[in-house]
C-alpha cells in the first residue's frame, strides 16, 4: 500500500470572546493550506472554567461549526467539558490533511538567497482578541469608529486567497507567523530551513490600529499573535509581492534567508537579532485579568 503523508496541526485559543474558536480553527486551516493540504478534518475541545454557565460556551460552539460549514471542514469530533484548572474558556483544535499527490511545491527545501514574503500585517490576530477581551475598556480610551474599524479586520484572519495564488506564482515554503508573532515566525523559518535570515524591520507591515492598542497596553506588536499573516519564501519574492497587491492583499518583500546563522533583524543603522520565541504578548493581558482577580 503506499504510504501518504499527513499534515497534522494543532492551535489553542483561550478568553472570554465568542470567537476564540474561529481564530483557532481558521489558524489550523490556513495551516494545513499552507503546507499543501486541501480536504481539511478537525477535532474540537472546548474547555470552560469549573462553575461556568454552558450558554457562553454554547455560543463559541455554534461560530466554530458555522465557520466549518462555510470552509468545508470536516468536523470529525466535538467535546465540552468543565476544567477546574483554568480560569478563561479555552479551545483547542486539531486539523489534519492529506495533500494532493500532484501538488510537490510544498516539498521542495528552502535555501539561502530567497526572499521572504509576509503578508498582511504583523499582530493583527492579537488586535482583534484584545479589542474583543478589553471592549468595554477600550471603549472608554478610543472612538467607536476606530473600533469599528479593527473589528473589520476579523476577515482578513483567512490567509486562504493568498496561498493559492502563491501556489499558481510558485513558491517553495509557506508558513503562517501565527502565535508567538512575527519574530517567533521568523526564528521558526530559520530554524526551519537551516539558514540565517536577514530582515528589515521598516518593510514589516503594522496596522496603526495595532501600534494604538499595543501602546496602550504596552505590547510589542512584533510578539503579538498573528494568525492570517505568512511568510512565504520564494526565488522571487518582487513577482510574488506584486502578484498578491495586484488581487488587492496586503504584501510585502522582507528580507531574504542567508548562508549563515545570523537571525538579524535591520532597523535603519540599526540592528538586532532575532532571539529564541518569547511567549506571545497575548498572554500578558490574560495575566493581568487573573491579577486582577486575585485582587
Amino acid at each position: 500500500m503506499e504510504s501518504k503523508q499527513v499534515i497534522y496541526k494543532m492551535r489553542t485559543a483561550f478568553g472570554q470572546s465568542e470567537n476564540i474558536g474561529v481564530y483557532a480553527l481558521q489558524s489550523v486551516i490556513n495551516e494545513l493550506a499552507a503546507e499543501g493540504g486541501a480536504d481539511f478534518y478537525v477535532n474540537v475541545k472546548l474547555l470552560r472554567p469549573y462553575g461556568s454557565q454552558k450558554a457562553h460556551m454554547y455560543a463559541v460552539e455554534k461560530k466554530i461549526k458555522g465557520l466549518c460549514c462555510d470552509k468545508g471542514v470536516h468536523l470529525d469530533a466535538f467535546y465540552e467539558d468543565m476544567q477546574a484548572g483554568i480560569s478563561h474558556h479555552m479551545v483547542i483544535v486539531a486539523g489534519i490533511s492529506i495533500p494532493p499527490k500532484e501538488q510537490e511545491w510544498y516539498r521542495e527545501t528552502m535555501r539561502a538567497g530567497q526572499d521572504i514574503v509576509l503578508t498582511k500585517w504583523a499582530g493583527m490576530e492579537g488586535m482583534l482578541r484584545i479589542a474583543e477581551e478589553k471592549k468595554e475598556e477600550l471603549e472608554k480610551r478610543f472612538a467607536p469608529v476606530f473600533l469599528r474599524q479593527i473589528e473589520d479586520f476579523g476577515k482578513e484572519v483567512c490567509a486562504l486567497r493568498e496561498i493559492d495564488i502563491a501556489k499558481n506564482v510558485g513558491v517553495t515554503a509557506i508558513r503562517e507567523a501565527g502565535e508567538g508573532g512575527i519574530f517567533a515566525a521568523l526564528w521558526r523559518l530559520a530554524k526551519e530551513a537551516r539558514t540565517g535570515i536577514a530582515v528589515d524591520l521598516k518593510k514589516i507591515s503594522v496596522l496603526q490600529e495595532t501600534i494604538e492598542v499595543c501602546e496602550y497596553y504596552h505590547l510589542n506588536p512584533y510578539q503579538l499573535a498573528s494568525a492570517g499573516s505568512l511568510l512565504i519564501v520564494t526565488d522571487n519574492g518582487s513577482f510574488l509581492t506584486e502578484s498578491l497587491l495586484a488581487d488587492g492583499l496586503e504584501a510585502s518583500l522582507i528580507g531574504r534567508l542567508t548562508d549563515n546563522n545570523d537571525k538579524l533583524i535591520k532597523n535603519g543603522e540599526e540592528q538586532r537579532y532575532v532571539d529564541r520565541p518569547a511567549p506571545d504578548e497575548l498572554n500578558r493581558i490574560f495575566m493581568e485579568d487573573r491579577t486582577d482577580e486575585r485582587h
